[in-house]
């Protein structure tokens, strides 16, 4: 588990980020199946280090995964203006789609998460393109997740043989869930949250990974496409996501003057 002395790690705000990119993060995954690791991965973007930064409860969720891998531009920024050049993008979406492709028999995938009609879809895709070794499958109820029976979903998982628990739930209730079930599995079993990975692999929503990913807007094409009320509660949320960026920028040149790590 991650402590406050980790070198591998920078800071955004109080928030501990990996230094890591999306080859180091699928390895990572990859190599703990071997090796019988346990524990829970986040897959962050600016929105979950904001709650973190704020959050008690989140903060300390993140504290003390295996990893936290910068999903999304602005975290990568932040890692360079740490002199950190070897932090790249290692988004959900990416990382699930290259683990299921890997031909390894270690790897036993279990889909935690979106509707029975979703999960049926995935486990088709990619038993039938990638070869994918798929042991399990639930959805859970659309309630919050202090009323999920734990323990049963644990035992699910656990009699499955599964090795990795990809769990699609939008964090940070997916990074609560993995520190929960974590607690459960055997030893052996790491959770990944990766968001809508699920839906992107089956073709229902697309990644933004164009210009916008490049420049750090990738969010404006998913505020556009919203078809209800909240995307203006999205665009505000934006903003202050660009404010809290120049914010990180000015704070990291500080630190680094002032001679403090990029893990302190």
């Amino acid at each position: 588990m991650a402590n406050e002395q980790d070198k591998s790690c920078y800071r955004v705000g109080r928030t501990r980020l990996s230094i890591t990119n999306e080859d180091a993060a699928v390895r990572f995954i990859i190599d703990s199946t071997h090796n019988g690791r346990s524990g829970y991965i986040c897959i962050s973007n600016m929105r979950t280090v904001s709650i973190a930064n704020s959050d008690k409860e989140y903060h300390k969720i993140m504290e003390n995964s295996l990893m936290n891998t910068p999903d999304g531009t602005p975290l990568v920024w932040c890692g360079h203006w740490w002199g950190l050049k070897k932090v790249g993008r290692a988004c959900g979406p990416h990382i699930f789609s290259r683990v299921l492709k890997e031909k390894d028999n270690a790897l036993r995938h279990f889909f935690l998460g979106d509707t029975d009609k979703t999960l049926s879809a995935l486990r088709k895709k990619v038993t039938e393109e990638y070869g994918a070794h798929v042991v399990g499958t639930y959805s859970p109820p659309f309630k919050p997740i202090e009323k999920y029976d734990i323990a049963s979903m644990a035992k699910l998982i656990n009699d499955s043989g599964a090795t990795i628990v990809w769990t699609s739930l939008r964090a940070p209730k997916q990074d609560f869930l993995g520190a929960l079930l974590a607690q459960h599995l055997n030893k052996g079993i790491i959770v990944v949250g990766v968001g809508a990975a699920f839906r992107c692999e089956i073709g229902e929503i697309k990644q933004p990974d164009g210009l916008l990913q490049k420049i750090g807007l990738a969010g404006i094409s998913f505020i556009i496409k919203r078809d209800n009320s909240s995307w203006w509660e999205e665009v505000k949320w934006y903003a202050g996501a660009i404010l809290s960026l120049i914010k990180y920028f000015f704070t990291i040149k500080w630190k680094r003057l002032r001679g403090v790590k990029h893990y302190e």
